[in-house]
């Protein structure tokens, strides 16, 4: 009699339609105020990223290409600038399988933070999950590489003529520069690949455009919801700075006169010991965890504890002054060069 009962319950209930659905979709609650899961950022340094298919039902003896389509209403993306779909405009189910897998590349040409909505449509023989049918994907230039050009090098040490470096707020233009390389990250990538945020341009209110080192303890008080991400990172970047402002001819003529490592060196153990002299021991001059009301002109001299580099900076163009306008805020920016050892 139980044998009798088991049967008519798997005949009843078996489920022989073929169907399809984004397995994220089924392991991830739906978004606020969406039909569909907002999936992890993905960017352009993290090659080809796949998303696996469920298909359940009978397994089919043959192929099944399945189709989607990118969901424009919803969608910021776009293809051919910001991604590519390495597999086409369907993915395959082998015979006798029950996976497929849909592939999407991050393109170099992507610039801010884009959402890219997907849809499986199926095919005849394949039904689509109603419930399960639909992801969404974040994804972001994330590590702004500079123009070959302004990174010159000169054997022991690097010039980068010109590097244009966004605030902590700005979502186009990540605010964390990785020194060796001239790259900068967002705070997506930053969080990724945390030693390589050798140092930060954060903006506040009453100090306006500072440089930070973000693994400091000063990161609590100064940007506490900040400091709270940051202390989740596998490595946090320490370091000091010096600040030289009002600057003269002579004060330039330390950045022009560097020509190697072991001039960047003495430069910005120099700094240390004298700005104490030159502008007394207000904390916006350090040496300190971070330098404070950046000006135009003025000269940073930088030691890396993490990475064990100096290095000196010279500004070019900063933010003086502050708004709470989210839209004049989010676009800030600081201009400057650098000499850094190798």
């Amino acid at each position: 009699m139980l044998t009798s009962c088991f049967k008519d319950y798997n005949e009843d209930f078996l489920i022989t339609k073929k169907t399809v659905e984004f397995e994220d979709a089924v392991v991830n609650s739906n978004a606020s105020g969406r039909n569909y899961p907002l999936l992890g950022h993905i960017f352009e340094l993290n090659g080809t990223v796949s998303y696996r298919v469920n298909m359940f039902g009978e397994q089919s003896d043959v192929p099944q290409q399945i189709a989607y389509r990118v969901v424009e209403e919803q969608t910021t993306a776009v293809e051919g600038t910001d991604f590519r779909f390495v597999t086409g405009n369907s993915l395959t189910v082998p015979a006798h399988s029950s996976f497929g897998y849909l592939q999407v590349e991050v393109l170099p040409t992507i610039a801010g933070s884009k959402l890219l909505v997907i849809e499986l449509l199926g095919n005849d023989q394949v039904e689509v999950s109603p419930n399960y049918r639909m992801v969404g994907i974040p994804m972001s230039d994330a590590v702004l590489k500079p123009d070959p050009n302004v990174v010159v090098d000169h054997g022991d040490y690097f010039h980068v003529t010109e590097l244009t470096l966004g605030g902590d707020n700005n979502t186009d233009l990540g605010c964390f520069l990785d020194m060796q390389t001239g790259n900068i990250y967002n705070w997506e990538a930053a969080a990724l690949f945390p030693d390589k945020a050798n140092v930060a341009y954060f903006h506040s209110g009453p100090n306006y455009a500072n440089f930070v080192f973000p693994g400091l303890s000063s990161m609590s008080t100064a940007w506490g919801p900040y400091y709270n991400r940051i202390r989740n990172w596998s490595v946090a970047p320490t370091g000091t700075v010096v600040r030289y402002t009002n600057i003269q001819p002579a004060d330039d003529a330390i950045f022009d006169n560097i020509s190697s490592a072991a001039t960047i060196e003495a430069a910005v153990l120099a700094a240390q010991a004298n700005v104490g002299v030159r502008h007394g021991s207000a904390s916006t001059y350090g040496p300190g965890e971070r330098v404070r009301s950046l000006a135009n002109g003025d000269i940073v001299f930088l030691y890396s504890s993490t990475h064990d580099f100096y290095a000196v900076i010279r500004v070019i163009e900063a933010v003086q002054g502050s708004s709470t306008d989210p839209e004049v805020s989010s676009k800030y920016t600081m201009k400057f060069e650098y000499k850094v050892q190798k």
